[in-house]
């Protein structure tokens, strides 16, 4: 340890007896400390004189007058005036040409140029073809690396407010035309029209369904009419069965009547015969009633059956006409008097039908009962039918005198015309048997055609009804946004000053930053990276000007001195200007250039110790390696300003540097500094300073144990180099 101390002593004394070693020393001393000033100056605020940035900026814009829209603008003018307030850059309003060739040779470091249809762009987003609006933006990158980037926050925030007014532009707009509308509402009340609007949609919706209850009647009389049709069709076939047996008897007639032209007692055998022939039917009508009710081969059940027969299809007539007469009576026709007139006629007169058919129905059924019951009520019934027989026989009697009394003399003309007429009638019959064939295809055809209109009428049905429930629930929307109160509330909005509003739309989230360590200004950010730079370029400049081995001279008169006492001897000389140069450092950061520092002395304690480390890390690998030694320092200061993130985060550099930037000392005193100057977390600070103290232990190993093989090896290496008389 004496020796230790001794080579020390004697280090000191020699440069307090030279001045010029004293001169070197000082120098040593104060060159570090002036390259973190000046770089930590130079950075002390570069982002709040951007404004000596000049940017041109140029509008050729022409504006937007709109024709449905009542808004003149021009957005390029309005960014012009905004920025002529903005002293983010220097802007420089000229022309589009001069911005342009200013960029390129170099009077401005960018241009910004608004294009002629700026404007009609922009207000595009209320027509069908929207063209996106957009920004020429020219920017010299040979000039400066940072200026652009500069810059183009600058473009950036031309951007930004760009959309910004044009927003608060339009929504001024828009709520100006609101509050007019308000203000025309104001009249009879925002609610009072609310409450109108409600009643219309509900009559509509009233309208709506009486339509769809129309339809749905329509509906059902089409199904009606379509079962109506098909019994008139069953009918037809009947009547044309019918008419045969007219034709047949008019056969007869005309061959009754064909001795006409003879004789008069001709024509009287004839009508006589017709007579007789009439007379002959009642008479077998009679025997067959007779045989009906005398025959023990043909029960009453027989004939009840054959009535019961016919009342039942009587009874589907019925049952046609009643539902006819149901869907009519089901039409909604409102109170048109002319329709409800001719509703209330067709009703009574279909009414009226279906009495008659039920009385028909009702006396087939009575009659078949009859035929049923009592073998008293059955003699009575054939006691009436003979009666009525025999009554149709002597009227058919005195209809024979009649004629020839009175038609005899007629009897002569009905000759002559007899022939045409018996021609016609043939006539007749053809046609008629046409008409019916006619008749039965056209009602299977409207059968069909009513099987498509009902199905449209009820799909129409249905589109009403749907129609009508949207309607309602819209009513009871509004009818909840009256008792909610929420037209109130928005006549109170619109009512307000349209440019506040306007202010609001246009930037709706405002940005509050809450900076957990505020950091004053950027020079006070960039000092822990600068200073600890400096202390390394210390150690640096100190193996450069100072021997770092022991020579004999220094050692004369000292008993056996050993090599970790040369080193630990000569690096105290090391430690004490390597301290000298950082204390400088740290002092002229808190009062020359007033750095923030909320903990001055650990600020200066951080200094302290990355000297200490570092000035050991260089005097090693000096001691160790010679001139490799230095050419190694050189490397890891260069490798540690690229890879330490002191002024890009880490996470933006290349693999590499991730990969080696826990193992630089740089990380863990800037750490420690940037602790003292923003604010203390918990342990940070002395766990980085532990972390440092790691590399220091490191050093010492080499410097103490690992120094003698690597001395023999560094003494050859020297020599080599020796041997080229130029190095």
């Amino acid at each position: 340890m004496k020796n230790i101390w001794e080579i020390f002593r004697r280090d000191i004394k020699r440069i307090k007896n030279n001045v010029i070693a004293m001169i070197v020393i000082m120098g040593i001393t104060v060159v570090p400390c002036l390259y973190a000033w000046f770089n930590i100056a130079a950075s002390w605020d570069p982002y709040g004189n951007t404004g000596n940035l000049k940017v041109a900026v140029a509008s050729v814009d022409e504006g937007y007058e709109g024709s449905l829209i009542p808004l003149q603008i021009n957005m390029g003018d309005q960014v012009l005036t905004s920025l002529r307030s903005n002293s983010q850059l220097d802007w420089v309003f000229t022309g589009r040409k001069k911005a342009i060739d200013g960029v390129k040779s170099g009077k401005y470091y960018a241009a910004i140029v608004i294009p002629k249809d700026f404007s009609s762009n922009m207000m595009s987003i209320f027509s069908e073809n929207i063209q996106k609006p957009s920004i020429t933006y020219y920017s010299n990158a040979k000039e400066n690396a940072i200026a652009p980037k500069v810059t183009d926050k600058g473009a950036s925030a031309i951007q930004r407010q760009v959309n910004e007014v044009f927003v608060e532009t339009i929504s001024d707009t828009v709520i100006t035309a609101f509050k007019a509308v308000t203000n025309v509402a104001d009249q009879d009340g925002v609610e009072a029209i609310a409450q109108n609007l409600a009643d219309n949609l509900n009559q509509i919706g009233s309208d709506l369904s009486a339509a769809s209850s129309t339809l749905s009647s329509f509906s059902g009389m089409t199904t009606s009419a379509q079962q109506l049709l098909d019994t008139t069709g069953s009918f037809l076939k009947e009547t044309q069965e019918h008419s045969k047996n007219t034709t047949d008897s008019l056969k007869k007639v005309k061959k009754s009547f064909s001795g006409i032209d003879e004789t008069v007692s001709g024509a009287t055998d004839g009508v006589n015969a017709a007579i007789n022939s009439g007379k002959e039917f009642y008479d077998q009508m009679s025997e067959i009633i007779d045989s009906a009710f005398s025959s023990n081969s043909q029960s009453a059940d027989d004939v009840a059956g054959t009535l019961n027969t016919l009342a039942s299809r009587v009874q589907k007539v019925i049952d046609s006409y009643t539902s006819l007469k149901s869907a009519i009576d089901e039409i909604n026709v409102g109170n048109n008097a002319q329709l409800n007139a001719l509703k209330g006629s067709i009703s009574g007169k279909l009414g009226e039908t279906i009495a008659t058919q039920t009385e028909l129905r009702d006396k087939l059924k009575s009659t078949a009962s009859s035929l049923q019951g009592a073998a008293d009520t059955a003699v009575t019934d054939k006691a009436e039918l003979d009666k009525l027989v025999k009554s149709s026989a002597d009227s058919l009697a005195g209809i024979k005198t009649d004629f020839e009394k009175n038609v005899k003399s007629s009897l002569d003309e009905l000759g002559d015309s007899m022939g045409d007429t018996s021609s016609n009638l043939n006539l007749l019959m053809d046609r008629l048997d046409e008409g019916v064939d006619g008749v039965y295809d056209l009602s299977t055809s409207a059968s069909a055609d009513l099987t498509q209109i009902n199905t449209a009428l009820n799909h129409s049905c249905n589109l009403l009804n749907t129609a009508a429930e949207k309607i309602s629930n819209t009513t009871g929307k509004i009818g909840e946004m009256q008792q909610s109160g929420d037209f109130s509330q928005l006549e109170e909005l619109i009512s307000g000053d349209s440019n506040v509003i306007g202010e609001f739309l246009a930037a709706p989230v405002s940005l509050k930053t809450n900076q957990v360590y505020k950091i004053e200004n950027y020079g006070s950010s960039m000092a822990p990276f600068y200073s600890t730079l400096s202390i390394w370029i210390g150690g640096i400049v100190l193996v450069a000007m100072l021997k770092t081995g022991v020579s004999s001279k220094c050692t004369e008169g000292l008993k056996k001195v050993k090599p970790h006492q040369e080193y630990l001897g000569r690096y105290l000389l090391f430690l004490i200007v390597g301290l000298l140069q950082s204390t400088l450092i740290c002092l002229g950061d808190l009062l020359y250039l007033g750095i923030q520092c909320k903990h001055p002395f650990l600020f200066m304690l951080a200094g302290w110790f990355s000297s200490i480390v570092y000035v050991n890390i260089i005097y090693t690998l000096t001691v160790s390696f010679g001139d490799i030694g230095k050419a190694v320092s050189v490397v890891l200061l260069v490798m540690q300003v690229a890879g330490s993130g002191g002024t890009f985060p880490i996470e933006v550099a290349p693999a590499f540097f991730k990969a080696v930037y826990p193992l630089l000392p740089f990380v863990h005193s800037m750490a420690a500094l940037r602790e003292t100057i923003g604010g203390m977390y918990g342990m940070t600070y002395w766990t980085e300073l532990g972390k440092l103290g790691i590399f220091l232990i490191l050093s010492l190993i080499l410097g103490l144990l690992l120094r003698k093989p690597v001395i023999r090896m560094n003494e050859a290496f020297a020599e080599k180099l020796e041997e080229t008389k130029i190095m």
